[in-house]
């Protein structure tokens, strides 16, 4: 009997006689797999009485595609680290970008930066083979003819100066690179430009030939105190940078600072912050006989140490000190160079109020010397709390020290020949401190257009360095790689200091002693001659062409711009010099602007300006300012940009020294103010500055005026300017005051600024 209804295909499948074996629905994992391997499978019948399919889910897209996916055009899910499609066709499966997010585009970019940074094999052996020195090149070359592999070869370098890596110490020798424009501006390439001719400017700035390095092992300091340099060894400070150099001297490891400070009692710590102080301040600011306070210092014996001269000595340390986090704070009461100070300062008020022995003490000759010799390292101490306050920016309070310190130089009748009777060592501490005294007070006398304090030199002159170098006690330092001990010159530099600055005072109480009167030009211009003769009388390691450690090119520095200044009233003055009859006034103003720029831009190159300089900051500002005003001239110049680079380098080391110790932040903010505001946004560009965190020292605006304590004259260009702007009350700390509450870089395209200089300067 035959049904009415007609067989449906589920009928022939399910109740058909057929002999295949029955299918089973698959399980749960099987069908989550096929149904993401596959958008366009149809869904499953459904189960339920209606007989609807469940709607089809969306394939969520890939960024990136597997290889295997992409060449058989396959819709890849992107799983990792095998996709779904690779893993139910067992193939294998590769990807071509490093994560889920990466496109194929993005994957080839970094591909091919990863091949341009990367040298092939046979290029790094073209490489060794061009730099190494030539007994190792060869060695190379021949490995090369005896049929070596390349990567071989790359491996026996390789591991061979890992193993020398272990010995020694690593390579030093690199120069900075100028910020903006990378090379010296054109205008500074004179043929009468004697710095260019230098050996350092040769091998800062031209490439010298590269040294062979030979590996050495460091002796001992005794080894190094008895070993002579040799020419290799003298072309060193003219390779690497003076920060990288440290002061060999047997009595730096024999110290316990512990002993003579109640400040601290990490002995490691202040010995470090010592050596850094006669490593980076010594030199310039010479106050006292350095081994003679080693000695006593070391030996525990109160000559010609104090634990006043100590502490003080630690203060200024800790801002030569470049690992002391926070060591341009002076505000900060925490920062460990303010406690060394106020223990210096608790020590003077005790070290100055002691009084004299009485000539009827039966004892009287030696408590005589003892309290003359308290009185030594007292005015010592005195001089170097100035130096402290003028780096917080308050010479005001300062400068008290210094008239202290003369009145009781006069008190041992300092500036006197010495009697007979002293012994070598006393009269070799008395007239150096003499010395140091006298041109210290010389020198922030011209600089603050006050009379000197001082109007004659000391009676007993200074003995030739050539010929007495024992009385100077040099300073030694070695550099890395360099067994050999080297000279920084320290008798010759601290010679023609006093010399330069014994004509100077002359200058300073002809022209400071009475106010608003007129210098004479011929007499300016017969100062001028004693200059240039002081220049040309230079010892060989001070000359142009030899000059190379910091406080040689800063001699230099101070040399051209004193002249600019003293020069600048005499501009359009008809004068003629017999030895060099087509040189005028002016010539002679615009070479000594030439030369200041060449010499910051040649210490830069050599050292760089992170490391501290407590006098650096005068001719970084003074040139900047020279550009500020040049750079409003030179809209239209040839010479724009170099002016520009110029000015970005000079404000690069100002924040540099602003790190180091507060005053320069006071001139960073000035005279970022003073640039157009299209200067500062390049500025940004190459320094690492935050224009609207430029503040003098805290946040707090009462504080700020209080740090500010300053006569030092404003920016400008030639001794008349500086003195009608002190005149006015116009100085430093006012500047800095008037524009603590506003923008940086206002001054408008044109330059018309409120504090904008009322002079303009010679255009370089």
């Amino acid at each position: 009997m035959s049904s009415s209804r007609s067989a449906s295909p589920f009928d022939k499948l399910s109740y058909g006689t057929s002999s295949l074996r029955r299918l089973l629905p698959a399980s749960h994992d099987e069908a989550a797999s096929e149904a993401s391997g596959n958008l366009e499978t149809s869904p499953t019948p459904a189960s339920s009485a209606n007989g609807l399919a469940p709607p089809r889910r969306k394939r969520q897209a890939t960024t990136a595609a597997c290889r295997a996916c992409r060449k058989r055009k396959s819709k890849c899910d992107g799983a990792r680290p095998i996709c779904s499609v690779c893993r139910d066709r067992k193939t294998m499966c590769e990807f071509d970008t490093i994560a889920a997010t990466e496109t194929h585009t993005q994957a080839l970019k970094r591909k091919y930066t990863e091949l341009q940074q990367q040298k092939t094999t046979f290029e790094q052996i073209y490489e060794l083979l061009r730099s190494r020195p030539e007994k190792e090149a060869e060695e190379i070359f021949q490995r090369i003819r005896r049929g070596a592999d390349a990567n071989s070869i790359l491996r026996h370098v390789n591991y061979g100066d890992v193993l020398v890596q272990l010995a020694l110490v690593p390579e030093t020798r690199f120069r900075y690179e100028f910020p903006y424009l990378p090379d010296m501006p054109i205008y500074l390439q004179r043929q009468d430009n004697p710095y260019l001719d230098s050996e350092v400017f040769d091998c800062a700035l031209r490439g010298a030939v590269e040294q062979p390095q030979r590996q050495r092992a460091l002796p001992g300091v005794n080894e190094m105190l008895e070993s002579a340099p040799d020419a290799f060894d003298h072309q060193e400070p003219y390779l690497k940078p003076y920060s990288s150099a440290i002061v060999v001297d047997p009595w730096l490891d024999s110290l316990t600072p512990s002993n003579w400070t109640l400040v601290s009692s990490d002995d490691n710590f202040m010995r470090q912050v010592i050596h850094d102080y006669f490593l980076y301040d010594y030199d310039w600011f010479t106050f006292f006989h350095k081994d003679y306070f080693l000695q006593d210092m070391a030996s525990d014996r109160q000559r010609y140490c104090s634990r006043l001269l100590v502490n003080a000595v630690l203060c200024v340390g800790c801002y030569c000190h470049q690992k002391l986090p926070g060591r341009s704070e002076s505000w900060n009461p925490k920062n460990i160079g303010n406690q060394f100070l106020a223990e210096a300062k608790r020590l003077f008020e005790l070290e100055a109020e002691v009084p004299r022995p009485s000539m009827h003490d039966p004892e009287w000759q030696p408590k005589y010397r003892d309290w003359e010799c308290r009185r030594l390292t007292t005015i010592q101490a005195a001089l170097l709390l100035n130096i402290i306050y003028n780096l917080n920016g308050s010479d005001r309070l300062g400068w008290r020290y210094t008239i202290r310190a003369l009145e009781m130089a006069n008190e041992i009748q300092l500036f006197q020949a010495a009697p007979s009777p002293l012994s070598s060592d006393i009269r070799c501490v008395r007239e150096f401190t003499a010395w140091c005294l006298f041109t210290w007070q010389s020198l922030s006398s011209y600089h603050y257009l006050k009379p000197p304090l001082v109007t004659r030199p000391p009676e007993t002159p200074l003995p030739d360095p050539s010929e007495h170098p024992q009385w100077w006690g040099e300073l030694w330092i070695r550099y890395p790689q360099t067994p050999a001990r080297l000279p920084t010159y320290h008798g010759y530099l601290t010679k023609a200091r006093a010399d330069f600055w014994t004509i100077m005072n002359e200058f300073s109480l002809l022209s400071f002693s009475q106010p608003h009167v007129k210098t004479p030009s011929d007499q300016v211009v017969g100062f001028y001659n004693r200059l240039r003769g002081w220049l040309r009388g230079l010892p060989e390691p001070l000359t142009p062409k030899k000059l190379v450690l910091p406080h040689h090119l800063k001699l230099h520095m101070h040399y051209n711009c004193v002249l600019i200044d003293l020069l600048k009233p005499l501009l359009g003055l008809h004068w003629s010099d017999a030895t060099q009859p087509n040189k005028t006034l002016d010539d002679a103003h615009h070479e000594a602007a030439i030369h200041l720029e060449t010499l910051l831009r040649l210490y830069y190159l050599r050292h760089g300006f992170e490391a501290f300089d407590g006098f650096l900051l005068h001719f970084l500002g003074s040139l900047n300012f020279i550009k500020i005003n040049t750079r409003e001239n030179q809209n239209n110049s040839l010479f724009l940009e170099s002016h520009r680079s110029t000015m970005l380098l000079l404000m690069k080391g100002i924040r540099d020294q602003s790190q180091c110790y507060a005053v320069a932040r006071m001139v960073l903010r000035l005279q970022a103010h003073l640039m157009r505001s299209d200067d500062v946004a390049l500025l940004k560009r190459f320094v690492d500055i935050e224009t609207e965190k430029l503040a003098c020292g805290p946040e707090n605006p009462r504080q700020m005026e209080e740090v500010i304590l300053s006569d030092w004259p404003v920016y400008e260009i030639g001794l008349e300017e500086k003195a009608e702007q002190k005149s006015r009350g116009v100085d430093f700390a006012s500047m800095v005051s008037s524009v603590k509450s506003e923008g940086i870089g206002n001054r408008n395209g044109n330059g018309n600024g409120e504090c904008a200089s009322r002079s303009s300067a010679s255009s370089v």
